[in-house]
């Protein structure tokens, strides 16, 4: 029961140490974006990431923190203008809630809960939701996991690139990138998943199931309504973004995801990722299933019809 005193006194501090950096830091960002103002978006969706979330959001504010500083002139040609984070509280059972409210009192950041647990896709839902709400064409959205896996550091790698030559920017696990920490099962399905969605949909991109992405506004304003129930929702976007005509232009940089970062169990329930999956392929796969389905139909119904 301690605890909860000695917590409130540290926050105390770091909200007086954080406005003061904050006031710090709005002038810098005002006097060296240019004409063109652009902001940019980080949505995190979480679910019980209370043991993640204090670290990823001070390592969040310190990337574009150090990106405004005059001597560092990574974004100042592109006119990045600030940062806002969007979180999603999915029906937390321990104390996201609590630690994300604490946090939006010194950072710019929104809050939004889900009454009970929907999972990734209805929180994902409820993020271009938002952004609709809130974003202009121009700005950016990056979507990333909550759980410390995904670096923030390369934030600034992946605004550089949609800012100038895509459209979405995939941290690619597998396009000169690695995975650290992750359990071999999990890295042999993760291989196999993305083999057949490149193969089944016709997708180029190597990392088609890494949650790490940033968008243009423009490709989420433009986005078809997602149908995916799960895991399988960052595929399914991909997917939905590739088929757009003019086609978007999807470039991957290298991640190195950290798992062994991560604390807290894994959300990923495996039989009910496969399945979904399962259905996404033969919803979106650009191979034709339906002469065999046919055969198959026939096949029984004709012995059927015999006995």
């Amino acid at each position: 029961m301690w605890i909860r005193p000695v917590y409130s006194h540290i926050l105390a501090l770091v909200v007086r140490v954080e406005t003061l950096n904050l006031s710090l830091f709005a002038p810098i960002l005002e006097g060296t974006v240019e004409e063109t103002h652009a902001q940019v978006f980080v949505c995190l969706p979480c679910y019980n990431e209370a043991e993640n979330l204090a670290k990823l959001l001070r390592q969040i504010h310190s990337t574009f923190k150090i990106l405004s500083q005059p001597k560092v002139l990574e974004l100042q040609p592109l006119g990045i203008e600030n940062y806002q984070i969007l979180a999603v509280n999915d029906g937390s059972t321990d104390n996201t809630e609590e630690i994300l409210q604490d946090f939006a009192k010194i950072y710019p950041l929104t809050v939004i809960n889900h009454n009970h647990n929907q999972g990734l896709a209805e929180t994902c839902r409820t993020l271009i939701g938002e952004l609709k709400k809130q974003a202009r064409d121009g700005d950016i959205a990056i979507f990333m996991d909550a759980d410390n896996t995904h670096p923030p550091q390369i934030i600034k790698d992946m605004v550089k690139v949609v800012s100038t030559t895509a459209e979405v920017v995939v941290a690619s696990r597998y396009k000169e990138g690695t995975e650290l920490g992750v359990p071999f099962k999990r890295r042999v399905l993760s291989k196999i998943v993305n083999w057949l969605i490149r193969n089944l949909c016709g997708i180029s991109i190597l990392d088609c199931t890494s949650g790490y992405r940033a968008y243009r506004m423009e490709v989420l304003k433009t986005l078809p309504c997602l149908e995916s129930k799960g895991f399988e929702v960052t595929a399914e976007i991909l997917i939905k973004v590739s088929a757009h005509k003019p086609a978007y232009k999807i470039r991957e940089i290298p991640l190195e995801l950290h798992y062994y970062r991560k604390k807290g169990s894994s959300k990923i329930h495996v039989g009910r990722t496969i399945k979904a999956y399962v259905n996404l392929f033969w919803k979106y796969g650009k191979i034709d299933l339906t002469p065999f389905v046919k055969q198959a139909a026939y096949k029984i119904s004709h012995r059927h019809g015999k006995t």
